[in-house]
C-alpha cells in the first residue's frame, strides 16, 4: 500500500514537472517569436513612421483568477499602458528630472496615467496556461502629458508656447509655386506645410494657419518673390505674429524623386539657426496623398534637429553641452553610415555631430547635445528605432563609447 502511494506520488510530481517544463518551453518560445517580431517592427516603424506621435511599445502579463479570462486580459492591458507611459515619461524628461521630481510623479501622475494614453492597440496577445500575455502599442498625448508636467511643477512653465509659421513652397520639374505670391488667395495647404503641421501638431506649439491669417499690413513686391531673404522671411513671420518661421522648398521631377529643404529662422533677433535637406523618392503613379505621406516620412526624419533648432530660434534657453562619441567595433561601412545618420538625425537635442577621429574599428565625432552624457546614452539604448544592436555603452567623463561588435577593438 505504501509502495503504491509513492509511485502515486511520484507519477504526480513527473506530471507536475511536465507540465512545468510545457509552460517554460512556451512561454519560452512566446518571447523568442515576439523578439523576433520587435526586431521586424523596429526596422519597420524606423522606414514607416507617419506621424510626428510618441508610440511606444509596451508588455503586459497578468495572472488569470478563477478562469476568469476577460479580468486578466483587462490587467494586462492596465499593466502595459502603466509601462508604457512610464517608459514615455523617463525618455521625455530625463533620468534626473525623474529622480527629482519622484514623488510628485508617483502621487501626481502615474496614478493617472491611463488618462495620458490617446489610443492603443493590441498587436498580439495569447493565453498561456494561467497567465494572459499581450503586446500593446500605445500613443501618447504630448500635449496633455506636457500640460500635467507644467501644472505639477516638474517642468518650468513658459509664458506662452512657440508659434510657427510655415513658408514652404514647391518646384515642380522647374516651375515654381508657393502661397505668398498670392496671400489674398488663401489657398490650400500644400503638401510640405501638410506634412509639417502633422509633424507639430500635438507637440506644444501654436501653429500659423495662413489660410484663415490674413497680412494686416501691405506686402511689398520683395516678399512675393520665389526666394526670399533671411529679412524677407522675419519680415512675413512679423507680418503674420510668428516667432519662429520655417522656410523651404521641396523639389520634384518625374521620376518620383523628392528633395525638401528647410530654414529655421528666429523672427525677434532675425538670425538663420539651422539648415536642413532630406530625400526620398515616391513610388511611381503617387497621387497627392502618396506625395504627402512620402513627405511625412522625411519631416519625420528631420523632426528631432528641426524641432531642437525651433525651441532655440524661438528664444526659448537652451543649454548645449560638448562631448565625445565614439562608436567601437565597427564592422563595415554600412554600419557606420546607419548610426551616424541616426545619431544625428534621430536624437532629439543634438545641434552638432561632427567626425572627429578615426580609427582601425571605431569613430569619434564631436557632439553638441541638449543634455548630458548620460541622457544621450539613454536616449540610444533604449531608442525604438536603433538600426544596428548595440553590445554596451561606456560613459567617462566628457565621452560616451557605444560598442557595436562583439570584440570593440580599438
Amino acid at each position: 500500500m505504501a509502495l503504491r502511494y509513492k509511485n502515486q506520488d511520484i507519477h504526480r510530481k513527473e506530471a507536475a514537472g511536465k507540465r512545468l517544463i510545457i509552460i517554460a518551453v512556451s512561454f519560452f518560445a512566446f518571447i523568442v517569436m515576439l523578439g523576433l517580431w520587435l526586431d521586424s517592427y523596429s526596422y519597420a516603424q524606423e522606414q514607416n513612421a507617419s506621424s510626428g506621435d510618441a508610440q511606444i511599445l509596451a508588455l503586459g502579463v497578468a495572472k488569470i483568477v478563477q478562469d476568469n479570462v476577460a479580468g486578466a486580459r483587462q490587467e494586462a492591458i492596465s499593466k502595459a499602458v502603466a509601462r508604457g507611459v512610464e517608459y514615455y515619461i523617463i525618455k521625455k524628461l530625463g533620468p534626473k528630472t525623474v529622480s527629482e521630481h519622484l514623488d510628485t510623479l508617483a502621487d501626481g501622475i502615474l496614478p493617472r496615467a491611463k488618462e495620458l494614453v490617446e489610443y492603443y492597440h493590441v498587436v498580439r496577445e495569447m493565453q498561456l496556461e494561467d497567465r494572459y500575455v499581450l503586446l500593446l502599442r500605445i500613443r501618447v498625448n504630448e500635449k496633455l502629458a506636457t500640460d500635467r508636467f507644467l501644472a505639477q511643477g516638474i517642468l518650468s512653465a513658459e509664458a506662452r508656447p512657440i508659434k510657427i509659421l510655415f513658408l514652404v513652397g514647391n518646384s515642380l520639374q522647374g516651375r515654381s509655386k508657393y502661397w505668398w505670391e498670392k496671400p489674398e488667395e488663401a489657398s490650400a495647404l500644400s503638401p510640405p506645410e501638410l506634412a509639417l503641421f502633422r509633424a507639430f501638431q500635438n507637440k506644444g506649439f501654436d501653429l500659423v494657419d495662413r489660410t484663415i491669417s490674413f497680412p494686416t499690413k501691405q506686402v511689398s513686391p520683395e516678399m512675393k518673390r520665389a526666394e526670399l531673404s533671411v529679412p524677407l522671411v522675419k519680415a512675413w513671420g512679423a507680418l503674420l505674429g510668428a516667432d519662429v518661421v520655417v522656410y523651404g522648398k521641396t523639389k520634384s521631377n518625374g521620376s518620383g524623386e523628392i528633395s525638401l529643404w528647410l530654414e529655421v529662422v528666429g523672427v525677434v533677433d532675425g538670425k538663420e539657426v539651422c539648415q536642413m535637406t532630406e530625400s526620398s523618392t515616391a513610388p511611381e503613379g503617387s497621387d497627392t496623398q502618396g506625395v504627402v505621406d512620402v513627405l511625412e516620412k522625411m519631416v519625420n526624419r528631420m523632426m528631432p534637429r528641426l524641432e531642437t533648432c525651433v525651441i532655440e530660434a524661438g528664444g526659448q534657453e537652451v543649454t548645449y553641452n560638448t562631448f565625445e562619441v565614439v562608436l567601437k567595433g565597427l564592422e563595415s561601412y554600412a554600419q557606420y553610415r546607419k548610426l551616424k545618420d541616426f545619431l544625428s538625425k534621430q536624437i532629439p537635442g543634438v545641434k552638432e555631430f561632427v567626425q572627429s577621429r578615426i580609427g582601425s574599428h571605431f569613430v569619434s565625432f564631436k557632439v553638441q547635445y541638449r543634455g548630458d552624457e548620460e541622457k544621450f546614452a539613454n536616449l540610444v539604448m533604449y531608442h525604438d528605432s536603433l538600426p544596428i544592436p548595440i553590445q554596451g555603452v561606456e560613459k567617462k567623463d566628457g565621452q560616451v563609447v557605444f560598442v557595436i561588435g562583439s570584440a570593440g577593438k580599438q
